[in-house]
């Protein structure tokens, strides 16, 4: 039998093979160890060699093994003063390895090394061969342990095998030395497979015989058990889901960097010296003018009931009283939100007269600074044409054209989120800490806190703090950086904390429970948990059709995918998750509060546009994003369209000449679709242009929405705006008392300039009636959701009331003695007993 082993080396096996044994205080049975070693490998190898990494033993394994050196030469020792890990000696024992085929085992016997003649076959079809223990003779807590962390491995990691930290695997010289083993723990079997399948190695599994552990002690407890989870979500996202491009395994020539431009380009690899001029090119100045003219023309429509009017008035009656510290709406104080966007508002008010082209004029000014700044930090993170693509993306998406030019607090916080986490991304990337950058963050945060409260650094913190500790490219921020942000950020918004305080102690406390943590406990407008997964799916349009392959490209595990995410998309995905999340979990939602979010993910969806537009049309799997994701979203915003249109039209809101000539472009847009024999397609001339012409698309329906149907719907639903004829009417009757009741109905002070409209909750209250009692004549401004039977119960004796106009959420009524009211037609007075 030994003649006929012989003969099958000699004829079929490889000619040399390295066992790497990583022992640490093994001095029981390590040289028994190296005995079965060396007795299994002359089975199957003409020439081999027996590697022992003493890896800091305190026990004498070192000396044992260093006397058997000296009488087997088939035997060598390689030493480590003190203990590094055991990914520490796989890595000395691969290093030190010269025969063609280099394995390794643990040095405490529990497998039977007389199976290596099965791995040594298959070695000559794969690169690696690896272990699976039949069955295992270990206790039912570690099994289970082993069995949930093969789970996540395999769920996390491009790596399939069934038993991934089975100590027994054999590797070709040639792929174990181009391994870049740099975990020292027990993450290290991953690790390899891992990089093996990176680098496109074939691996196969053989099932081998597991013994009891009878020599030495392990070192394995569940103490260890959150150490390696850590270890495996930042092996996961630096190796797996956002590598730095000097990270990945087998990108390191020049030509594969060449071929990946966003890439090549990257700041991180030291691109620090590109003027703005060459990042912003003449393209880039275009998109922005064209923003211009699109955010900053025809905003003189009146403001829509209810946020615009609310953030018209305040400012306004800041100019009033010259109180600019506390927020006033109807005159008395106003606790939902900070005043840094009322303050901007009575500047535009001071400079340029109130008007609503004056009030709007502030939140299309912060889209223009967000489009602007999507467009330069692109440009910087990634590459130029990912910049000027992510500035058209975000103008032409549909929640954020809306916002662009609608006044509430969102669009500035936008701004302002936005560029407190640029800026601190600004500040770790690289290889050394930018306190310029954080400082600027630290000021926008502050800032965004006057804007709409701590919820600047609840968007923040989280995924700065999060991408900091999971990331290994970038500076890690200690706690005194930390407490410098925050300081910063209290001394920008400590002040007027302190002055409205003083002026109303009462403020803050208002502020920060009721507007803070009872509105996401569910104070106001609560909704359920999934309410913005069609809010996001709506207002990304048209960029949501490149949802299923843009979320395939991001958690591909291998492939050319994971050498195109560079750790600045990481930064995008965590910032935009973490506001999604959020206002998830909270139970007050509002579409408008996912708007942080925007910036992110256009520069995330251009950052893959600009992937899949550069590759050449060959792989099938990109039919879907390259051609059917284009055409169903002109499709679907074609229907969009006459869909508004017919709205408008069948409501009576316009039925103007230019709505007519935009229902003839939309039907023969949409006719262009089905007819291409008489209208080309534009997806027959390539993916660019399909998603050039979607682009083109969304622009013309950004333009009907924005500068004709809802200045129509405004128009047609405004209380009191420069147009209304009840408006006129109310002026001309000698300024009679006005009151508004169940809704502020803030365009009825701002339109008519009064500082003297009184506000109730409820008809009910005892002031309402005190009102009446002092005026025998007034006109009441009344939420259409008040009855006239709950009105009726509220009015004292002989009074007569009579609606004289109901017009969108509210019913006009005027107030007077009964005597003095003439007869007129049934249903047009009530009166009151």
């Amino acid at each position: 039998m030994a003649e006929a082993a012989t003969r099958i080396v000699d004829e079929k096996s490889p000619r040399s093979i390295s066992l790497v044994l990583p022992a640490y205080n093994e001095s029981e049975g390590i040289l028994r160890a190296i005995d079965e070693a060396d007795a299994a490998l002359r089975q199957v190898a003409s020439d081999y060699e027996i590697i022992v990494v003493d890896d800091g033993s305190i026990d004498g394994t070192g000396d044992l093994v260093e006397a058997v050196t000296r009488t087997n030469p088939r035997v060598r020792l390689v030493r480590h003063s003190p203990n590094r890990g055991y990914g520490a000696a796989i890595r000395s024992g691969f290093a030190a390895a010269e025969k063609e085929l280099v394995g390794f085992t643990d040095s405490d016997r529990q497998f039977d090394l007389t199976e290596l003649d099965r791995f040594v076959l298959l070695a000559k079809r794969y690169d690696i061969v690896c272990g699976y223990r039949i069955d295992r003779k270990d206790s039912f807590l570690r099994c289970l342990y082993s069995r949930v962390y093969n789970q996540l491995v395999r769920l996390l990691l491009p790596v399939q095998v069934r038993d991934v930290d089975c100590a027994l695997k054999i590797f070709h010289k040639s792929v174990a030395k181009r391994l870049n083993i740099r975990g020292n723990g027990f993450l290290v079997n991953s690790e390899m497979l891992t990089q093996a399948s990176q680098l496109g190695c074939s691996i196969v599994e053989v099932g081998v015989s597991h013994r009891p552990r009878v020599d030495g002690t392990s070192t394995v407890s569940i103490a260890h058990i959150p150490k390696v989870l850590t270890n495996l979500a930042r092996y996961w996202w630096n190796a797996v889901q956002f590598p730095s491009v000097s990270d990945v395994v087998g990108q390191s020539s020049r030509s594969e960097q060449s071929s990946h431009p966003e890439q090549s380009s990257h700041p991180e690899r030291g691109d620090e010296s590109t003027t703005l001029a060459d990042r912003f090119g003449w393209l880039h100045w275009g998109l922005l003018l064209v923003a211009v003219i699109f955010l900053l023309t025809n905003l003189g429509y009146p403001l829509i009931d209810r946020d615009e009017t609310r953030y018209g008035e305040i400012p306004r009656e800041m100019l009033v009283t010259g109180n600019w510290l506390v927020p006033q709406l109807n005159f008395e104080t106003y606790y939902d939100k900070p005043p840094l966007v009322y303050w901007l508002c009575a500047i535009s008010y001071k400079l340029l007269g109130v008007s609503e082209t004056s009030a709007r004029l502030v939140p299309a000014l912060a889209a223009l600074g967000v489009i602007a700044s999507t467009l330069w930090f692109g440009s910087r993170w990634f590459h130029p044409r990912v910049g000027l693509i992510a500035g058209a993306v975000l103008m032409l998406s549909v929640g954020f054209g809306f916002s662009s030019r609608y006044l509430f607090l969102d669009g500035v916080l936008t701004l302002l989120v936005m560029l407190s986490l640029a800026a601190a991304y600004e500040a770790i990337r690289g290889d050394r800490f930018r306190w310029g950058w954080w400082i600027a963050s630290g000021i926008c945060c502050g800032l965004g806190f006057l804007t709409k409260g701590p919820l600047s650094i609840v968007l923040l913190l989280p995924p700065l703090f999060a991408f900091a500790w999971l990331t290994e490219s970038v500076v890690k921020p200690s706690w005194r950086h930390y407490g410098a942000l925050l300081t910063i950020t209290g001394l920008v918004a400590a002040p007027w904390l302190f002055l409205v305080h003083h002026a109303d102690p009462g403020f803050l406390v208002e502020f920060f429970y009721t507007h803070n943590v009872k509105r996401f406990a569910g104070h106001f407008h609560e909704r359920p948990i999934w309410y913005y997964i069609p809010v996001l799916l709506i207002a990304g349009h048209p960029w949501t059709f490149l949802t299923i392959p843009f979320g395939q490209f991001l958690f591909r595990r291998q492939g050319e995918a994971t050498r195109q995410r560079p750790p600045a998309l990481g930064y995008l995905f965590l910032w935009s998750a973490w506001c999604f999340l959020f206002f998830s979990l909270s139970r007050c939602k509002l579409p408008s509060y996912l708007l942080p979010a925007a910036p992110a993910m256009s520069l995330m969806i251009s950052h893959y546009l600009h992937l899949l537009l550069a590759r050449p049309e060959a792989d099938r799997a990109d039919w879907l994003p390259r051609h059917w994701s284009p055409w169903a979203a002109k499709i679907a915003t074609y229907l969009a369209a006459i869909g508004f249109i017919g709205y408008l039209m069948v409501t009576g809101i316009d039925h103007s000449l230019p709505i007519y000539g935009w229902t003839l472009v939309w039907v023969a847009l949409l006719a262009a679709r089905f007819v291409p024999s008489s209208f080309p397609s534009f997806a027959s001339y390539g993916p660019r242009m399909a998603w050039a012409s979607t682009g083109g698309v969304m622009f013309l329906f950004a333009i009907m929405m924005m500068h004709e149907a809802i200045p129509a719907y405004s128009r047609a639903t405004t209380l009191l705006g420069p147009d209304s004829m009840l408006s006129q009417q109310m002026t001309s009757r000698n300024q009679p008392p006005i009151a508004t009741i169940a809704h502020e109905f803030s365009e009825v002070p701002f339109y008519l300039k009064r500082s003297d409209i009184e506000h109730f909750e409820k008809p009910e209250d005892k002031d309402f009636g005190r009102f009446l009692e002092h005026h025998d004549r007034a006109l009441l401004i009344v939420s259409s959701m008040v009855t006239e039977e709950r009105l009726r119960e509220s009015f004292p004796d002989r009074v007569a009331i009579k609606t004289i106009a109901d017009r969108g959420y509210a019913k006009i009524i005027e107030v007077q003695p009964a005597v003095d009211v003439p007869k007129i037609a049934t249903g047009d007075t009530m009166n009151v007993k």
